[in-house]
């Protein structure tokens, strides 16, 4: 029951997420580069998020647990790797953009910056993991 619970949860935050997107375009009167950089990688996300909630009621409906634990020893390496990005992009993350652009950051970028990277790190390491299976 506990999964079923996460799961219709996962479910309601992805259509809530989704549809705040699609309201927030819709607002727009032009889209800039910024923002579509940022509808993608908010896509790439909730794609990511759907495609382990449906993993995971596939397993419930087979009988099995939700999340077996292979896929919770997973969850707490890519959770370490995306939190080691986090710290490495809130460092590094200014100075390689005032190198590269000649432009300094405000804090809510960084901020944006660091959710972003470190999303983006543990959903990749996630994904990897579970493909390549045991011998991680």
């Amino acid at each position: 029951m506990k999964d079923k619970v996460g799961i219709i949860i996962g479910l309601i935050v992805t259509i809530l997420v989704l549809l705040t997107l699609v309201i927030w375009m819709m607002n727009l009167a032009t889209l800039t580069f910024s923002e579509i950089g940022s509808f993608a990688i908010i896509i790439i996300l909730v794609t990511t998020a759907s495609y382990v909630i449906w993993d995971r009621a596939k397993n419930i409906r087979k009988g099995f647990p939700a999340k077996d634990e292979r896929l919770i020893n997973i969850s707490y390496k890519a959770g370490y790797y995306g939190f080691i990005a986090a710290i490495w992009s809130a460092v590094f993350g200014q100075v390689i953009i005032d190198i590269l652009f000649d432009y300094e950051l405000e804090g809510s970028r960084v901020a944006a910056l660091v959710v972003i990277v470190s999303g983006i790190v543990f959903i990749a390491t996630y994904l990897y993991m579970a493909v390549k299976g045991k011998n991680v």
